[in-house]
């Protein structure tokens, strides 16, 4: 039987639970010698929220949304980073902290009108 690589392992994981999600970047972020390309979201609850409008989340509003993504992600990404990403990335970030955001039900309701 094959050996399972730490990285395997990992995603193997993230697969399993539904709390959290991986996002690849395309432009690795540079933080002193280390290079930044596997991005973890956990799932965020109400405290992560705390002082922020939630509308301004959904709408991605950079404020709001640099101050939630700095407080799920792993590493934790500094508002400097965040605002240094780019555009495609900061997108993918954007998107799967959104789908945490937003119910089952709201998403299948979203889909029958397109």
């Amino acid at each position: 039987m094959a050996k399972v690589t730490d990285e395997q392992s990992k995603n193997l994981e993230t697969i399993t639970d539904p709390n959290l999600r991986v996002v690849i970047l395309e432009n690795p972020i540079l933080r002193g010698d280390q290079s930044i390309s596997r991005i973890e979201i956990r799932k965020p609850n109400v405290g992560t929220l705390r002082n922020l409008s939630l509308q301004d989340v959904l709408k991605w509003d950079i404020n709001a949304t640099n101050t939630v993504l700095s407080r799920v992600t792993s590493p934790t990404l500094n508002p400097a980073e965040l605002n240094n990403m780019d555009v495609s990335d900061y997108t993918s970030l954007a998107v799967e902290l959104t789908n945490f955001l937003v119910s089952a039900k709201a998403k299948s309701q979203a889909a029958l009108m397109t």
